[in-house]
């Protein structure tokens, strides 16, 4: 179920309950609104939502603060803890736009939820 967009809605689905589920993630949000985009090479996409301390899935933002482009099934498995962003960010699979803050905090964030 990688390759479809339902497989990667459902991971960040999960990637957002997990978060929303955990006082410290929580709090480590509060104080960040931003609008995440998640745009495959196929053309599609998935946003992600941080908003008064809590994190839901959208449709692909028109205006994000932080963008990660891939293959859907790199984007999926970051954001299903399968694979850690740091391999496939090195070789040029995973592009990351954002500022260096933005990304570090949604670094950490995957961090703490899958582990390394």
């Amino acid at each position: 179920m990688t390759g479809g967009e339902d497989g990667l809605r459902q991971a960040l689905t999960e990637f957002a309950a997990r978060i929303n589920a955990d006082p410290r993630l929580r709090k480590m949000v509060a104080d960040w609104e931003r609008a995440i985009a998640l745009e495959a090479s196929d053309g599609s996409g998935v946003g992600i939502l941080v908003h008064d301390g809590e994190v839901r899935v959208s449709d692909l933002p028109e205006a994000p603060d932080i963008r990660l482009t891939g293959a859907r099934s790199i984007l999926h498995d970051v954001f299903s803890g399968r694979l850690s962003p740091t391999e496939p960010y090195v070789d040029g699979s995973l592009r990351v736009q954002g500022s260096q803050e933005d990304v570090l905090r949604l670094d950490f964030l995957s961090l703490m939820i899958w582990g390394e």
